[in-house]
């Protein structure tokens, strides 16, 4: 039962929780993890998104530099009749406070209305209004809040007449996260309004991410631990990968000829996955210590490889310290870090139902100091290169703006990039705050035109689909691509074991993906028995090792990352296209960058084709000579550079 009193005041809140979509049996069944593919929730999503009072993280520029003013932009959808919109801005660091147009501390910018719109997904008028922070000084952290209302309206207005429209972006049976009040209070407790903020800096995206090749591992699964697949019980246990496994292997990486090891979560933690973080500042026993770290960090440097850390900064495991205290201790100093509430199905915030992943609250400065102090020690006293930041859809942008910011002052040319199971036009609004998120867009795409059979979706739109994100995204902003990964079912299982198929999407990958990401074994034919299960386990079987490795393939694979490797237009390159012929699933694309030319020549229909080459000689990864015309097997693809 919701204990609403609404006034006439309208206090921004936007949730940052990705909607969990079923998958839609239109596009792909086995494709999993993010609110990509349904076409109806898609749709009630875009309706809320157009409800209420909503700042999107809109921002323009995207990444506020020294001296640059910076606009502000919100939509008001046909459930906010409102007047004035402004916004309250500090820029020391503390949270603003104001009510009315009147900021209570820092100043206020007050709002103009700039559009209507007619908006067909609800069928009713929507405006756009925007105002402007000054320009700033670098080093500045600008926070603000958001607030409208109506003049005319004095008095309190009954909820029954506004709705749950603007709502938060949960499902639609949740409480609303935004009314007509400066605060919802829900049996008794109050959620603020969104705080937003960004870091006014000079700190850029290094320059060696967008040239990483990057090599995931799972690491209880990697090494040492025995060839074969897990039987169903098995899959939620420890099985023995140790960071001195990893140690022993970086010869075997660096062969690949990788540039970058991501390893999955190896702070203190319950479970063999560890993306549920007991102390951020101690290793697992059962994956080694401290030493294993340092060891593994500089013999991976030795060898030219960068080392990026999997952080969890949206949750803690509910054996966290600071966690145990604030719920067995009302007065906890730590009780501020988490939310509590009987609006809560286990009695606090988590990680969607999981009870054993408390969410902290990343507003709280005791909270917040420890997460980025955590972030700076490994790269200060360990050297890692980076961070792969799980669920960074959970923290608030303004989170991002500081973490980011803690980890440049550290370590300027760090890499950070996260996971957001979001679209594009989200993904975006991290611009300045990270250096980039996966690209779960790509690999979409990848499933759809790799597809077992015929029922591949046309080259057409996957080209369609490469020039307009060249175009979306800003050239600093990194999308690390992937065609499989420990959240999703394997690309070879999802194929049929085909590795023709496997080699057809991971030529893709090499030729077209930003900064790639191999995970581990899909190098030498690693796949899964069954599909995933009631979670995700199956993509995350044992590394195969010895003679169980497809060495045919792990040849393969060895020279196709050198040639990308070779090749800078593969990294910089525009994508021009040639040749495109959906109805024989043929296409003949060329990248290139300065003096370097690349030729990608792919048939995805269901028999050979030849296909004549541009004037000049060729030679592919396999260091072939071509010239003139080439034959292209059924579903397969080459890659060729210009002979200078």
């Amino acid at each position: 039962m919701l204990d609403c009193q609404p006034t006439n005041t309208i206090y921004l809140v936007y949730k940052q929780k990705d909607i969990t979509m079923n998958d839609s049996p239109a596009v792909m069944q086995d494709f999993v993890f993010g609110a990509l593919e349904s076409d109806a929730n898609t749709l009630d999503a875009q309706r809320r998104q157009w409800s209420g009072l909503r700042h999107m993280h809109a921002i323009d520029p995207l990444d506020p530099q020294p001296g640059q003013p910076v606009t502000l932009t919100v939509t008001v959808g046909r459930d906010a009749a409102v007047d004035h919109v402004a916004a309250y801005v500090t820029v020391d660091g503390s949270i603003p406070e104001g009510s009315r147009g009147q900021a209570s501390n820092g100043f206020t910018v007050d709002f103009q209305r700039t559009a209507t719109l007619w908006q067909p997904l609800y069928w009713d008028y929507a405006e756009i209004w925007q105002g402007v922070i000054p320009a700033q000084l670098d080093g500045v952290f600008v926070r603000y809040l958001i607030e409208g209302w109506h003049s005319a309206y004095p008095h309190p207005l009954p909820f029954s007449q506004r709705g749950r429209g603007a709502g938060g972006e949960g499902e639609s049976s949740s409480p609303p996260t935004s009314l007509w009040a400066n605060e919802l209070r829900i049996d008794g407790t109050s959620e603020p309004a969104t705080l937003y903020g960004y870091s006014v800096d000079r700190f850029e995206t290094p320059a060696w991410a967008r040239e990483a090749i990057v090599y995931q591992i799972f690491l209880d699964r990697f090494a040492p631990v025995e060839s074969r697949w897990l039987e169903p019980e098995e899959m939620e246990v420890f099985h023995g990968g140790t960071l001195r496994g990893v140690i022993d292997h970086l010869d075997y990486i660096a062969s690949l000829g990788v540039t970058t090891v991501w390893l999955t979560p190896i702070f203190k933690t319950g479970s063999y996955h560890g993306y549920d973080t007991i102390d951020y500042f101690e290793v697992d026993p059962r994956f080694g210590d401290k030493a294993d770290l340092l060891e593994l960090v500089q013999g991976a440097h030795a060898r030219g490889l960068r080392v990026l850390l999997d952080f969890v900064a949206n949750h803690s495991s509910d054996q966290f310290a600071p966690f145990q205290a604030a719920l067995h201790d009302r007065d906890s100093v730590y009780r501020s870090w988490f939310s509590f509430g009987s609006q809560y199905d286990h009695g606090y915030r988590c990680f969607f139902t999981a009870a054993t992943m408390p969410q902290f609250d990343h507003d709280d400065p005791g909270a917040r100091g420890y997460l980025l102090d955590a972030a700076r020690y490994w790269l200060r006293e360990f050297g890692v290169d980076g961070y792969r930041l799980d669920y960074a859809a959970g923290p608030s942008h303004d989170f991002w703006s500081a973490f980011g910011r803690a980890c440049k002052e550290e370590t300027p040319d760090c890499w950070l990039f996260g996971e957001v199971t979001r679209g594009s036009d989200w993904l975006r609004t991290y611009t300045g705050r990270l250096d980039g998120c996966l690209d779960f867009s790509f690999v979409r795409q990848i499933r759809l035109l790799c597809a077992p059979g015929k029922a591949a979706a046309p080259l057409g739109s996957f080209a369609a689909f490469l020039d307009r994100t060249q175009h979306f995204f800003p050239a600093s902003y990194t999308r690390p691509a992937f065609i499989d990964n420990h959240d999703m079912n394997r690309l070879l299982w999802s194929v049929g074991g085909d590795k023709g198929l496997l080699r057809l999407a991971a030529g893709l990958l090499m030729a077209f993906g930003s900064s790639p990401i191999l995970y581990y074994g899909t190098e030498v034919g690693l796949g899964q028995p069954r599909a995933k299960g009631h979670y995700r386990e199956e993509a995350r079987h044992p590394m195969l090792w010895g003679d169980a490795q497809d060495r045919q393939l792990l040849g393969w694979f060895r020279d196709l990352i050198a040639f990308r490797r070779a090749h800078p237009a593969l990294v910089y390159g525009p994508v021009t296209t040639h040749l495109l012929d959906d109805a024989s699933g043929l296409w003949l694309a060329e990248r290139a960058w300065q003096g370097d030319h690349v030729l990608i020549a792919v048939n995805n229909g269901t028999h050979p084709h030849r296909i004549a080459l541009p004037q000049g000689a060729f030679v592919d990864a396999a260091a072939h000579q071509e010239t003139g015309e080439i034959e292209l097997a059924a579903r397969s693809i080459r890659l060729l550079a210009m002979v200078r």
